[in-house]
């Protein structure tokens, strides 16, 4: 009806507890995209409002607490008619509404003619149309001509888009900022401060040869304190990678990085980013069937949801993180029918994630996916990545931080800190944030009830069980109950654990850290004593009785506990199902509760975590102290566990299930099965595995009672701190490679001291790819003096000197031992080279290489992975692989000189297959590398360097 005013229905669910504030409404034009009214913040933003629509819509704001967002068009015009839609928003932690309104024109004109027809009259209306046609016609041309020579105006459509994009996002920056504002309680903020600097190491996964022929020098590997804003601007940078991986262990701060990348962004009036889009794999676990990229984000990032189209046909400035690829449920799916996937192209979620992880799918938008650590997931799919930030546990200065965040208060911080510090096992173990942030609750909780415990926990699990002895003592000892009430309600709180535990076991590999009305009644959950005594591991979310876990190694550690408070005194059963979760090895009885129902043999690694608790809780007794972490293991279950252990290391067993057990070991604390178990390990091959600090104090602790003979650490991100952690063990080692680890001169004294050590059994040392320099050199020098047991050591690229080759006369010409000394690809000029030379003359039986052509076992390598160049260039990044070709090249030097026929024409082989692939690869010949900027080189798997 027009120049009638019109209302358009909109309704949504408003809750109890609606907030006028946290309400967002906006009606758009649904072909055009034109806003046709914007209210957030409490109010009306007209400024928004498309011109056609100004001064003629109004909202009812006395109908919002009941659910009402109707619109009321006054005075329509006929270009009003069409379809509207109607999007609501209430910051409930439910999905927006979207209400789809058509609006069309009713002819509702009376007829109040009489039913018969005059001759006459209709012959005077034929007359009078007849005359008045030539006129229509007429003005029907003109304006025809004139529709057409005025065209839309394309700059002002496009004008208008991006206007409507902008408030788009606007209203998505809200969105994220009010939609984690519930999450930043008192805790979360302890948790995830944004104000805190964290280590990440930035690599390029495709420069780390998996099977360590390739090795890079360290030029590139920067290893920073990051801010998150500096995060975000190194990902903008020129020619940056579209693929990014984060990765970390669990509980270091990964989601939290995601948190904090989104908020920061989204705190920004303008940044180089248009948009981050965050989806997050405990979220996708929920799909069922098959869906689109659009319908997800429509589902997580509602307030984009009317412009994706126009935001994603040009994505080079969008972010998608993927968040938690290691909680993800869903099979990845690489090969799916089909080429062409677009925004709408309907999917099952895991190939929809391979598909953009591959670049099959929004090729342009940046990526950035998340997980926990050495994974197969990550092992497989790290192909598909340019970048790998790998984000690190805290370092002193940062715990130091930590604890003044926490505490709000210098001195209450300091004395926190110390009292962390002090031992040196939980400052390793608080390392780690998640457990900074479950040992400063210990401390905080009971140093204001002063009742801290005595005893001291020494691994993951028994600092949780320090939390639950906390959170119910110290805060019972508040209270001023009757004895008897306090006994009911520890039985109660004893009981809620438990079945909080069943629950958390029952849904392991579901990926689900919620807890609803349904989960609490089934099992018999008291959500007072959630309330009360576990506020700060289970968030109470804004929907009544709905429960969340704040982290899921914290519902991984409640479903381990309950696990072994039922199977540690059943010492067949606890086998049984070690065996089934550890190795995927089903026993033929299956009838037994533990038993998770949709577990499947590739899912082991999901498990680790879970598994090194449950050895942990092993000896948590339930007795009066609430789970006492000194209880011993009943003696027919230490007797079982010594030989699962000693039979499972005696099996052909992957890196990341030798370090699985070790955890295991490690967390059992059990110093008699460790005992017997320890003489098992005598090979440890951790290559290319990143090894935090808490890593390693799993080794020294397994490898205390044992003497090794080969330790193969190469490429495990261990720096010098992690020498000085191993020295102990290290000391006893017949084979050690730590070449490729970032180690300085501060390394080159600890190794020194190994060496020196009369215990020193290392026959063969490998510190290649590091960055020693010549004061480290000359502190090795010193030490083999003393060494009675070294052969072989290998030193290439560690930016050696001349410097470094003064004193080796010195100190090398004690050394009765030492065969063969490795400096290729350091930088030593020819004056150098004689020295060298003059060593050797003096000390008899020593050879020294400074170049590859000078070692046949060297040389043979290089040959073979140049030849199998053109089948595995793939596996590396392009930029790399030239330089590094290019230096292999200035080290072989000019093959002409060598006197040997055979070698001659090797060298000569090597050189023209490396030439040939440059040429093919159109890499300009000229520009080698000076030894100014360092070598590259090849390095051989197997020990060979």
């Amino acid at each position: 009806m027009l120049n009638r005013d019109i209302l358009l229905h909109c309704t949504f669910h408003a809750s109890s507890n609606f907030n006028l504030n946290n309400l967002i409404i906006t009606w758009q034009r649904t072909d055009s995209l034109a806003v046709v009214y914007s209210f957030y913040s409490g109010s009306v933003h007209p400024e928004h409002h498309d011109i056609a629509f100004l001064g003629r819509t109004q909202v009812f704001p006395s109908e919002f607490s009941k659910g009402n967002a109707s619109l009321k068009l006054e005075r329509m015009l006929l270009s009003d008619v069409g379809n509207y839609t109607c999007f609501v928003t209430v910051d409930d932690g439910m999905p927006h509404i979207e209400n789809l309104v058509e609006l069309k024109l009713n002819d509702t004109s009376e007829n109040n003619a009489s039913d018969g027809i005059d001759p006459a009259s209709e012959r005077h209306k034929l007359v009078l149309l007849l005359a008045v046609l030539p006129v229509l016609i007429t003005v029907g041309i003109v304006f025809w001509k004139m529709k057409n020579k005025k065209k839309p105006d394309i700059e002002e459509n496009i004008h208008l888009l991006a206007e409507n994009i902008k408030d788009a996002i606007q209203n998505y920056k809200g969105y994220i900022l009010k939609d984690k504002m519930h999450l930043c309680s008192l805790t979360q903020r302890r948790f995830a401060n944004n104000s805190l600097a964290r280590t990440i190491n930035v690599t390029n996964p495709k420069e780390q040869d998996p099977d360590g022929d390739l090795i890079r020098s360290d030029d590139s590997n920067i290893a920073q304190e990051v801010q998150i804003s500096q995060l975000l601007s190194l990902l903008q940078e020129e020619n940056f990678s579209k693929r990014v991986l984060l990765v970390g262990d669990a509980g270091v701060g990964k989601s939290w990085t995601v948190v904090s990348m989104e908020q920061e962004w989204a705190s920004q009036p303008t940044h180089t980013l248009r948009s981050v889009l965050v989806l997050r794999f405990r979220d996708l676990n929920e799909v069922k069937g098959k869906t689109s990229l659009r319908d997800l984000l429509k589902k997580h990032c509602t307030p984009l949801s009317s412009v994706l189209t126009e935001l994603l046909s040009n994505p080079q400035d969008v972010l998608i993180i993927l968040d938690g690829l290691d909680e993800f449920a869903h099979q990845l799916q690489w090969n799916p029918s089909g080429c062409d996937f677009n925004l709408d192209s309907e999917a099952e979620v895991g190939v929809l994630v391979s598909k953009l992880i591959s670049m099959d799918l929004l090729r342009e938008a940046q990526v950035l996916v998340t997980s926990r650590w050495n994974t197969k997931q990550i092992e497989f799919n790290q192909k598909y990545f340019d970048r790998l930030f790998v984000i690190s546990g805290f370092t002193n200065d940062q715990l130091k931080r930590y604890c003044e965040v926490f505490c709000g208060e210098k001195q209450k911080a300091e004395e926190m800190y110390q009292r962390i510090t002090e031992n040196a096992t939980i400052k390793c173990l608080a390392s780690n944030p998640l457990n900074s942030f479950i040992l400063c609750n210990i401390l905080d909780k009971c140093t204001s009830s002063q009742q801290v415990p005595a005893n001291e926990p020494v691994t993951n699990s028994k600092i949780f069980t320090l939390l639950l002895y906390s959170r119910f003592n110290c805060s019972m000892r508040k209270e001023t109950d009757a004895e008897n009430t306090r006994e009911e309600e520890k039985e109660l709180f004893k009981d809620t654990i438990l079945n909080l535990g069943e629950l958390s076991f029952n849904s392991l590999l579901s990926g689900k850290l919620k807890i609803d009305v349904t989960d609490l009644k089934t099992y018999e959950i008291d959500p007072d004593i959630l309330s009360k005594y576990l506020s700060n591991l289970v968030l109470d979310c804004k929907c009544q009785g709905v429960f969340e876990f704040h982290h899921a190694v914290l519902k991984e550690q409640f479903a381990a506990l309950y696990c072994a408070t039922l199977l540690k005194n059943e010492a067949e059963e606890l086998v049984k199902c070690l065996d089934l979760w550890c190795f995927g090895k089903r026993p033929l009885n299956q009838m037994s509760q533990f038993y998770l129902q949709s577990f499947q043999p590739d899912h082991t690694e999901k498990l680790y975590n879970f598994l090194r608790f449950l050895t942990g809780f092993l000896t948590a007794g339930r007795d009066g102290k609430l789970w006492n972490y000194t209880t011993p293991l009943p003696p027919s279950t230490a007797r079982a566990l010594t030989t699962w252990f000693k039979n499972s290391l005696q099996q052909d067993i992957k890196k990341a299930e030798l370090l699985n057990l070790m955890h295991c070991l490690f967390e059992l604390n059990d110093a008699s099965v460790t005992a017997e178990v320890s003489p098992c390990i005598q090979r440890v091959d951790f290559h290319n595995v990143s090894l935090s600090p808490l890593d390693l104090r799993a080794l020294c602790y397994c490898l205390n009672h044992t003497t090794v003979e080969e330790m193969d650490l190469r490429h495990c991100s261990i720096g010098d701190k992690g020498i000085k952690q191993l020295q102990e063990i290290l000391v006893k080692c017949r084979t050690l490679l730590v070449s490729s680890n970032k180690l300085t001169a501060k390394s080159a004294k600890n190794l020194s001291a190994i060496l020196e050590d009369p215990k020193c059994r290392i026959e063969t040392l490998s510190s290649g790819t590091n960055s020693l320099g010549s004061a480290g050199a000359q502190i090795l020098w010193k030490a083999l003096a003393r060494n009675r047991s070294l052969k072989i050591l290998r030193l290439y690229d560690n930016g050696i000197t001349g410097e470094g080759t003064e004193n080796m006369n010195q100190y090398l010409t004690f050394n009765k031992t030492l065969q063969k000394l490795y400096l290729c690809a350091n930088k030593l000029d020819d004056l150098e080279q004689k020295n060298i030379q003059q060593v050797e003359k003096l000390c008899h039986g020593l050879k020294v290489i400074t170049k590859i052509r000078d070692d046949e076992e060297l040389l043979l390598r290089v040959e073979s992975q140049v030849q199998m160049l053109p089948s595995h260039e793939q596996r590396y990044g392009t930029k790399w692989l030239h330089k590094l070709l290019k230096s292999i090249l200035k080290d072989l030097g000019d093959e002409s000189t060598i006197s040997d026929l055979d070698t001659r024409v090797r060298i000569g082989k090597i050189k023209a297959n490396i030439n040939k692939y440059l040429q093919k690869n159109k890499v300009t010949m000229i520009d080698v590398p000076d030894k100014e900027n360092g070598l590259l080189l090849l390095t051989p798997a197997n020990n060979i360097i």
